[in-house]
């Protein structure tokens, strides 16, 4: 290996830190407007990818939002005209995910097999909470 090659993969790693800490730091202040949002005015709209075959008809995941009204109902609409009302959870479980920044949630639904919610790290929180207030 000559010091030009290692220079260029030092360099490398240094740019795809630099990417995942941006994204990041997107994804939190993307975050935190909706979460400000959802305190004010009791209503948000998060994207994301759910995987909900007994809820939402269709295998594998679904991308749309995650919409939380003001009477306190929790819906997924999802592109094509894919909605379906996410109902609360037994368990909610984060399983890491490899796309940088986000994460994989796993519900029980009860009688209603598993729900798989693929969301930015900085959003689950407020998701969490949505989907287990709401029993």
């Amino acid at each position: 290996m000559t010091v030009s090659d290692f220079f260029v993969m030092v360099l490398f790693v240094l740019v795809a830190g630099l990417a995942a800490t941006a994204v990041r730091f997107v994804n939190r202040k993307k975050a935190l407007r909706r979460d400000a949002g959802l305190r004010e005015r009791g209503t948000v709209k998060i994207p994301c990818r759910v995987s909900w075959p007994e809820g939402i008809k269709k295998r594998g995941f679904t991308y749309g939002k995650i919409i939380a009204g003001a009477g306190g109902e929790v819906t997924f609409s999802g592109r094509g005209g894919r909605s379906a009302v996410l109902p609360a959870s037994e368990w909610i479980h984060r399983e890491s995910s490899w796309r940088t920044g986000l994460l994989v949630l796993r519900c029980s639904v009860p009688g209603k097999g598993e729900l798989r919610i693929l969301i930015s790290e900085a959003d689950a929180p407020t998701v969490e909470k949505l989907l287990s207030k709401q029993k």
